[in-house]
């Protein structure tokens, strides 16, 4: 008996061994098609689960991604989309139930959020200053030992990108493989302040109307951030002095 033709807008999908499922270039595109043919339930949680046996199942059959379905960096994306503040960890599906929590709708979110992802495109807001890449830093050579003072360079190409007018940014770094300068989601400049540079005088503006939305969002940040560690400090306070016996 010959073979069913193949559709022909299908890419055979090697998983492995002699294995080959005439689905299209992800396996995400055939399941949107069909979420509860292949889910059980057309919600985002079934959707979740079954990619992590779907990467299970990849990697006992020795076919370990170099690319997964969901990309590391999409939860940054979602949060970036989302106005989250963070990435949640890379726990996309919490992301997007955090704002849709019907989870039917949230499976619809999380393909429109994936088509965002794949169409989009960088705009540069400041590129690294070739005068400014050395910055000081410490390091314990030793559990025991001194801080040791040593100098290191930020990357030749680091660049700060939006894409949207959505509030934070990225960075990127085409020599750096880290998700530290690739991919990596801040939600304002005040998020890098862990940092031992400063971004407001090491980078040359390329996008001025960008760059100035990026410092007052930062403002607006700062304050948010001030005025929530103030409430927690006010309900630690209160729950402390609940405890109190009378005097």
């Amino acid at each position: 008996m010959p073979d069913a033709p193949v559709d022909p807008q299908c890419t055979p999908l090697d998983i492995g061994g002699d294995i080959h499922l005439p689905w299209k270039s992800s396996i995400l595109d055939t399941i949107r098609e069909r979420p509860a043919m292949y889910l059980g339930e057309g919600t985002i949680t079934a959707l979740w689960h079954f990619l992590i046996g779907w990467e299970m199942a990849l990697t006992r059959l020795g076919n370990v991604q170099k690319s997964p379905e969901v990309p590391i960096d999409f939860a940054d994306w979602v949060g970036y989309r989302l106005h989250l503040g963070s990435n949640f960890d890379g726990f996309w599906k919490r992301a997007i139930l955090s704002r849709v929590r019907d989870e039917s709708h949230a499976l619809d979110r999380f393909f429109e959020l994936r088509d965002e992802y794949l169409r989009r495109n960088p705009r540069v807001v400041a590129t690294i200053r070739k005068d400014r890449r050395e910055y000081q830093r410490q390091r314990q050579v030793t559990a025991a030992g001194p801080f040791v003072d040593f100098v290191e360079l930020l990357p030749e190409s680091l660049s700060i990108l939006v894409y949207t007018d959505d509030p934070g940014f990225f960075l990127s770094a085409d020599e750096s493989a880290g998700r530290l300068y690739n991919g990596w989601f801040y939600p304002a400049l005040a998020a890098l302040s862990w940092q031992p540079w400063s971004p407001s005088d090491r980078f040359e503006v390329q996008d001025r109307e960008a760059w100035d939305r990026l410092f007052a969002e930062d403002k607006r940040y700062r304050r948010n951030l001030n005025r929530t560690r103030a409430r927690i400090e006010r309900r630690e306070r209160d729950a402390r002095d609940a405890g109190k016996p009378e005097a």
